[in-house]
């Protein structure tokens, strides 16, 4: 077994489009999860399609033969593609370069993905880098189903295909229906020949699935055969879309032209190379492959692999469009004013399905319905739209948001919802059939596996700065136009009212994570971090320092910030196992990258007016060190969404999360503001 297996084995590489559609693999594609695959096609509600596995490839050259794809079955990997693979690249997109064995000059094959901005469209790319012309022969191997569903064993039978293929001079298109879901899949090849070839590979395994209590088994099906032969230093262009490709020439174009702008590794293949030892020439020592402005290019693509034309994707590839999810993204972004548009309407779509004073916590997506669990979605809203309207500065923006705000407050205070309820202190509270209602709102059997019932102490800190952002908004506005909108007095008040009240979660150098009655409840979790990073302060310089001193002590890994301190009897170290087990342990112990981003925030709070540009660079540097390393020397295409709390911490749940890419994005780019060499 080659030394890349088990490197690459685990590693996953993104690709997405302003749809919600995305391709997602290992760093050897062998597909490990049902969610890996060339294409998965998503529409403007986040419906997705698993469309295409794969292709089975084969390589001849002077009568012998090679496969560079592998299938898992249960009892073995069969083809060993993986054998023939000499190193990948997962960004800007994902590259595989292959060899005959033992590895040579004379036999080398760059396979590249690519994926449309625009359209639901995959491009495979192959380039002949050896010295040998050399010919292909492809069976793409279709799933055509839900993409959280498997084809059960049986269950492609041919006749429930329809196919056409269509030869255009060297150019050939083909396409497939499948008749008991009406989903198709179409097809380009640039140069070659496709002749019906139905076969089924019965039986796929896939062990991630089932490491984690889920069905892991199903079928593919064969449809097409390609053929084609590769001289060297051409290349070889094949498309899959969920509609007909009318030009594809131009579309070629213009996905090779979307990653073009993107820094590639040091030692990513040069076609000039050939004949001169593109191998000798590869790192295999895990060097470093990208400057750090090109780390910081490709880090901003990441998070653009989220956002989609009007909202963003929570995570991949699991979810769809989360509220609170969005509007950390959205803070992040406001970094850059090429994405103003984007911000906007997201702000409206969500301004648009507001109910009783809350914005979704989930908008709708694979069928369910949109819901409405979360308090703190909402919250944040607010501060975003305050945070919006100074990068703007528009009066009639101004005069929308402010009004806005305030049906949204009002609705908050006035609410008869029994799930939450505002205190006499001010403060909002969560009824115990609503304690899911924060970000740890995961339930087993109907309820809350981390109760946050009573009044948590991130919602309050983001209710007291809802307030303080409509306050904002208000007094921007004036300053803009020179007259004098006032402020509801009411909300003044309130506002003063929950900073007061605060003083009741400080306890023992920490924040209590929520009052039960007056009663704190003091658990060592980040929602005290969340609860001080935001722009105003619910405590005092020393307490905020406090927070940070304890935080770091007990919850800060190099991955993440762990949902509950070790200390804790109910910690648990690693998130593994059935639904439930993991379940257990999403918010009682597993770290988040995306806490990153406040516990950062905090220390820069903290240290800012006492340390130099130098040292606040430092010293957050190495905060992130280690995701920034995966990054640099080609380990990562994303920030996954957890990871375990205990060493060795290995990432879990979603691959690529959008607010853990965010987090670092955010945390980098404030870096760079301070103009310090690193």
């Amino acid at each position: 077994m080659n030394n890349y297996f088990m490197e690459t084995h685990h590693h996953e590489w993104l690709l997405a489009n302003r749809l919600g559609s995305y391709a997602l693999g290992t760093g050897n594609l062998i597909n490990q999860r049902k969610y890996h695959g060339l294409l998965i096609a998503s529409d403007k509600a986040f419906n997705r399609r698993h469309l295409v596995a794969g292709m089975e490839e084969r390589i001849e050259w002077r009568g012998e033969f090679f496969h560079l794809d592998s299938n898992n079955y249960s009892n073995c990997i069969y083809p060993e593609g993986f054998m023939h693979l000499v190193k990948p690249w997962l960004r800007p997109y994902p590259a595989f370069l292959y060899s005959g064995l033992p590895h040579q000059d004379e036999i080398l094959v760059l396979k590249e993905i690519m994926m449309d901005e625009c359209s639901n469209t995959t491009l495979v790319k192959y380039t002949n880098l050896g010295q040998h012309k050399i010919h292909f022969e492809l069976h793409p191997k279709f799933t055509m189903c839900i993409h959280h569903d498997l084809n059960p064993h049986g269950s492609m039978d041919y006749e429930h295909f329809e196919t056409s293929i269509d030869k255009q001079d060297e150019a050939c298109r083909f396409a497939a229906k499948r008749g008991s879901n009406g989903i198709e899949v179409h097809g380009y090849i640039s140069k070659g020949d496709v002749i019906q070839n139905r076969y089924v590979y019965y039986n796929v395994y896939y062990p991630w699935e089932v490491m984690s209590g889920y069905a892991g088994i199903g079928d593919q099906i064969s449809l097409f055969q390609a053929t084609f032969d590769l001289s060297v230093g051409h290349s070889e262009y094949i498309l899959f879309s969920d509609q007909a490709i009318e030009n594809p020439g131009k579309l070629i174009a213009q996905i090779e032209k979307r990653y073009a702008v993107l820094p590639r590794a040091a030692d990513f293949p040069d076609p000039s190379m050939i004949s001169h030892g593109i191998l000798e020439n590869l790192d295999y020592q895990d060097n470093i492959l990208f400057k750090r402005s090109q780390y910081m290019q490709n880090l901003e693509f990441a998070l653009t692999d989220f956002v989609t034309n009007d909202d963003v994707v929570a995570g991949y590839p699991f979810y769809g469009a989360w509220g609170r999810d969005t509007m950390v993204v959205l803070n992040a972004l406001l970094r850059n004013p090429q994405y103003q548009d984007v911000i906007e309407r997201t702000l409206s779509k969500y301004s648009r399905n507001i109910r009783n004073g809350l914005i979704p916590n989930m908008l709708p997506e694979s069928g369910r319905e949109a819901n409405y669990d979360s308090i703190d979605a909402t919250l944040w809203y607010l501060i975003i739209l305050w945070k919006y309207g100074k990068c703007k500065q528009n009066k009639t923006y101004w005069l929308e948001v402010i009004h806005l705000s305030e049906q949204i407050i009002s609705a908050l205070v006035e609410n008869n919802d029994p799930n939450y309820s505002l205190r006499e202190d001010g403060l909002i509270e969560l009824s115990p059939t609503f304690a899911h209602g924060t970000w740890m709102d995961v339930r087993l059997d109907g309820k809350a596996v981390t109760p946050r019932w009573g009044a948590p102490v991130e919602i309050n800190a983001l209710w007291y700065n809802a307030l303080c952002s409509y306050e904002a908004m208000i007094a921007e506005y004036n300053k803009l136009v020179n007259k004098s909108i006032e402020v509801k007095k009411e909300y003044l008040k309130l506002k003063d009212k929950v900073k007061q009240s605060f003083t009741k979660y400080y306890v023992d150098n920490y924040l209590a994570d929520r009052l039960e009655g007056e009663k704190p409840i003091l658990e060592i979790r980040p929602n005290a971090i969340i609860a001080v990073s935001l722009p105003w302060p619910v405590v005092d310089q020393d307490q905020m320092r406090k927070v940070l001193e304890t935080a770091f002590a007990e919850l800060y890994t190099f991955y993440g910030i762990r949902t509950l301190s070790p200390k804790d009897a109910r910690f648990r170290k690693k998130y593994y196992g059935s639904q439930r087990d993991r379940d257990m342990a999403y918010h009682n112990g597993s770290a988040w990258a995306w806490l990153l981003g406040p516990f950062c925030g905090l220390y820069i709070k903290v240290y800012q007016k006492e340390k130099s540009k130098a040292e606040l660079a430092k010293a957050l540097s190495d905060f992130v060190a280690t995701l920034r390393n995966g990054f640099m020397r080609g380990h990562i295409a994303s920030v996954a969404e957890v990871w375990d709390g205990d060493a060795p911490h290995f990432p879990k749940g979603a691959p690529a999360q959008a607010w853990s890419v965010a987090a670092l994005y955010n945390i980098e780019s404030y870096i760079d503001s301070l103009g310090v060499e690193l």
